[in-house]
């Protein structure tokens, strides 16, 4: 039988090089997983269209359907996102969606979100809304991905602009009628 001090030696000697290994280890397994964590290509989004789904005196529901583009190579999974409706810069509906879905990389999907939007809000904007030309739209949030580092929040932001003089063929520009000479 050995010595009792030298095998607790021993021990601790043992224990400090296991100690010293896992560190490094450690260290190994963070420095290539960051190695894979080179910034990725912002996503895109894209308001595809919009559908009444039920109008109430105080709400309107609504179904807005939104392409979501991945331009990266490596899939993303969400487990769902919450996006601002915007028309002439102002929120007229928050789009909301729970639903998991998942985006392949180089590729996108059109996923439908769920739209509450205040009727009298929205009908107090409509006559000034028809006396312009054009109106902004855009939608602004967040969708959320699942990694192996839990939960990536990514910002999304796309605006664009309707001419409202090209709905429905009518020529909106007013004409003054020529007086005879």
């Amino acid at each position: 039988m050995g010595h009792p001090s030298r095998t607790l030696r021993d021990v601790h000697r043992i224990g400090g090089r296991l100690a010293t290994a896992g560190v490094l280890g450690g260290l190994l397994v963070a420095a290539l997983g960051c190695a894979s964590l080179e910034p990725m290509e912002p996503l895109g989004v894209n308001l595809v269209d919009l559908e009444v789904q039920e109008i109430t005196l105080f709400e309107a529901t609504l179904v807005a359907k939104i392409r979501v583009s991945n331009p990266n190579p490596d899939p993303l999974q969400f487990s769902g996102g919450s996006l601002k409706l915007l028309l002439d810069d102002r929120k007229i509906g928050t789009a909301m969606a729970s639903q998991a879905f998942a985006v392949p990389g180089f590729s996108s999907t059109v996923i439908d979100m769920t739209v509450h939007v205040n009727t009298a809000s929205a009908i107090t904007r409509i006559p000034a809304l028809l006396e312009q030309d054009s109106v902004s739209y855009g939608v602004r949030g967040a969708l959320y991905s699942q990694g192996s580092f839990g939960t990536h929040k990514h910002v999304v932001e796309r605006s664009g602009s309707l001419d409202l003089r090209s709905l429905g063929g009518a020529d909106r520009t007013e004409t003054v009628p020529s007086t005879p000479s």
